[in-house]
């Protein structure tokens, strides 16, 4: 029996989707990308998983996180207070960021679940619901509470060191909201949610739809996608034929489908460039400014990672070290090394080049850990003279190169790498044999020729 065809969204490589048993993964045979997990059918874990989620969430946005006492007087905070004291300080950037990444894309990521999971686990529908799902796709990746709790425990160990600080409830539902908020992700599969909600009647393309050399004998793999005239949705991984485009969209999710991203490559070349330029002041300029009984001090990146090695903080130090120091820089190095081998067309390791690629899409998210921290700070730490923290520059500067950086790793296509690999050698290959045939011909005329 024919079966549905998937195509890899990192170098287009065709396969069959077959029957997995329960927790195998299917991996690329060309590249080794993550195809597909086995076949999750059931809804009512994660739907469970969400609405406990929900309720967390807003505890956590209702109760305080931390309070703060230093010398009779006390501060609180919530988890909003970020996102009001940047607003106020004259950081609009950086309230946006904070309360999009720390509030609005965990809210939405609970509730459309919610919207989704509910009418299919009670056999109904609901308008709109292929829409919200598609919107979830984006709004994914900005969902940062794990990493804002990282950023959280480096600013609790900071201010105990000077102050007494005490755990809000809050505190307790944002460590618990986290791994719920994962385990409704890892019990769901994306796949088995676009199968109930895709129009009744959809034909999906099969390994019978594959042919070679336009004959009408099956081929279930050494293809890509490009070169059967198949078009993968970046939304729902669905393999489109060019003829079945319903104008230019899938025919599952209504998102429009393009052969490759359209230029791809010179917008991931220009975000990485700006993030470059951005690391130099990020890292120059303070992050945030220190009032202790009067006196100011500047703080950058590299003091605070300073200042926490001298506190005797080794593991805190070292996770925000290489989160806010060496992670962006490598990711800026090696996406552009990705990027200039991918312009030049150079074959090379294609296999490890992807996978860097792969690896550098994940961890560049947390890097937001030190301007999570600073947020917090900024909001807890209210006491005048006595003891105050204002954010400074380098975390506008620091938050524009995380940004950026992300936004350059989800504006490349990885396919690329594969399509334009061994370009250069044929250029340069055609140009010899083009200048071999031309001394040729050139050689054949002078012996021809009469003496």
């Amino acid at each position: 029996m024919a079966h549905r065809l998937i195509a890899c969204e990192h170098c287009d490589y065709v396969h069959v989707e077959e029957d997995l048993p329960p927790g195998s993964v299917a991996c690329c045979v060309r590249c080794g990308s993550t195809l597909y997990e086995a076949e999750k059918p059931r809804f009512d874990k994660p739907l469970a998983l969400a609405i406990t989620a929900l309720v967390l969430f807003l505890i956590a946005n209702t109760y305080p996180l931390l309070t703060f006492s230093m010398e009779g007087r006390t501060e609180t905070n919530t988890l909003g207070s970020g996102v009001l004291t940047f607003w106020q300080e004259g950081f609009p950037f950086l309230a946006f960021m904070v309360a999009v990444t720390s509030i609005i894309a965990p809210l939405v990521l609970i509730c459309a679940h919610i919207y989704v999971l509910l009418p299919i686990s009670l056999g109904r529908t609901v308008p709109g619901i292929k829409t919200v799902w598609r919107i979830l796709a984006i709004i994914r990746p900005w969902s940062m509470l794990d990493v804002f709790l990282i950023g959280l425990l480096v600013a609790l160990t900071k201010l105990t060191d000077f102050a007494q600080v005490i755990a809000g409830s809050a505190f307790f539902a944002v460590c618990c909201l986290i791994p719920t908020v994962l385990l409704m992700t890892v019990t769901l599969d994306p796949r088995a949610v676009w199968r109930c909600i895709a129009p009744k009647g959809l034909r999906y393309l099969t390994e019978d739809d594959l042919s070679v050399d336009g004959s009408n004998s099956p081929q279930t793999a050494n293809t890509k996608g490009a070169e059967e005239g198949l078009m993968t949705c970046h939304t729902c991984a669905m393999v489109v034929a060019k003829g079945n485009l319903d104008h230019g969209h899938c025919p599952r999710c209504g998102a429009v489908v393009h052969m490759r991203k359209p230029r791809s490559l010179s917008r991931a070349f220009a975000l990485l460039l700006a993030a470059g330029i951005l690391y130099i002041p990020a890292n120059v300029f303070p992050i945030m400014t220190v009032t202790y009984l009067g006196k100011a001090e500047a703080d950058t990146i590299l003091s605070g990672v300073g200042s926490l090695v001298q506190a005797g903080e080794w593991p805190i130090a070292i996770v925000v070290f290489t989160a806010s120091i060496m992670v962006p820089i490598v990711k800026i190095v090696l996406l552009g090394w990705i990027y200039f081998a991918t312009w030049l067309g150079l074959s090379g390791p294609l296999r490890q080049r992807t996978r860097v690629y792969r690896i550098t899409e994940l961890i560049g998210r947390w890097s937001m850990i030190d301007v999570f921290m600073v947020s917090i700070l900024a909001a807890l730490v209210k006491l005048g003279n006595i003891a105050s923290i204002q954010p400074g520059f380098g975390a506008v500067a620091f938050c524009g190169v995380v940004i950026l950086t992300m936004l350059s790793a989800m504006a490349f296509d990885p396919r690329l790498i594969w399509d334009r690999a061994g370009r250069r050698k044929n250029i340069i290959g055609t140009h010899d044999k083009h200048t071999n045939t031309v001394n040729n011909t050139r050689q054949t005329e002078t012996q021809g020729s009469p003496s």
